[in-house]
């Protein structure tokens, strides 16, 4: 076989003569067209199919192909062990035998992971109720230094403004209980703001917000507290800050996400920051979550 210049031409690697389509006019043809794709080559009744088709036990799993200058001559299938790919074989059972994933999370469990993050956990929102806050609580008598005993009483006094213009007295006692946690976890969070009204502006955005009331969940809207407080940036802005002190390092279960058909709240952690009429919410919520819990336990995993 030589080429176009009389060159000895090399046999190609793989013989692919079988792709030359036959001619569907020639009457000694019998095979299947294209559009009917059955095939009844002897390949096709080699053992390795028939245990594919089977349902039992696969023993001769390897199979072991000859070619000759591109062209099949020879097959043969024994089984895997003893051989150079038991352990592939091995790795391939292993990974068929990796135990089903779990069952999607019922909604309730979300419901009800949401609502412990509001309120401090599970035993807090076991233990939640209704009630009105009742007065603001004072301020402490103790400073490590005169600086910060004038800071703590200078964002008071705007927490007792603002509420005063904005919000009524329970919330004024939320705003004053959520200083003084704040004051108690992470004091930092306080003294080091860059203004007075800057914390207590992160302190009523959170506040708010952990309790629907600010704009579009509530009627008041972000700009009112800007204006009042007189900053030149958003209360969110510090408000941030004040979340992750009060919040700490808890761990979140519904962090980024929030079930379909619960309020737009905050996750604070902290029940005395939120109003009567907020945990109000949030019990009806527990005890729809507690009712489909009990109509619909969680599935397990077989």
């Amino acid at each position: 076989m030589t080429d176009l210049y009389g060159a000895p031409r090399r046999r190609p690697r793989y013989d692919d003569r079988y792709l030359d389509e036959p001619s569907f006019d020639d009457a000694r043809f019998d095979g299947p067209r294209f559009d009917e794709p059955r095939f009844d080559g002897p390949w096709f009744d080699e053992p390795w199919e028939e245990a594919a088709r089977s349902d039992g036990p696969v023993e001769d799993r390897l199979t072991e192909l000859v070619f000759l200058d591109g062209r099949l001559v020879s097959h043969s299938t024994r089984p895997v062990t003893g051989t150079a790919w038991a352990g592939f074989a091995a790795r391939r059972d292993r990974e068929e035998r990796q135990p089903p994933p779990p069952p999607p999370t019922p909604r309730w469990q979300h419901v009800l992971d949401w609502l412990a993050d509001r309120v401090g956990g599970e035993a807090a929102l076991a233990a939640l109720d209704a009630a009105p806050l009742g007065e603001s609580p004072d301020l402490p008598d103790d400073y490590p230094s005169r600086a910060e005993r004038q800071r703590v009483e200078a964002v008071a006094e705007l927490l007792d403004s603002v509420a005063g213009r904005c919000f009524d007295v329970e919330v004024a006692t939320a705003l004053r209980t959520a200083l003084l946690t704040l004051w108690r976890l992470e004091p930092e969070a306080v003294s080091r703001a860059g203004s007075a009204a800057a914390c207590a502006g992160g302190i009523a955005w959170a506040v708010a917000k952990a309790n629907g009331l600010l704009h579009p969940a509530g009627d008041l809207r972000v700009g009112a507290l800007k204006d009042h407080l007189d900053l030149r940036g958003a209360p969110s802005a510090y408000g941030a800050t004040v979340r992750a002190g009060l919040v700490g390092f808890r761990h979140l279960a519904s962090l980024h996400h929030r079930p379909m058909g619960v309020p737009d709240l905050l996750d604070l952690g902290h029940p005395d920051l939120l109003t009567g009429a907020t945990r109000a919410r949030l019990l009806h919520l527990r005890e729809r979550a507690w009712a489909a819990r009990d109509a619909h336990p969680a599935r397990t995993s077989p």
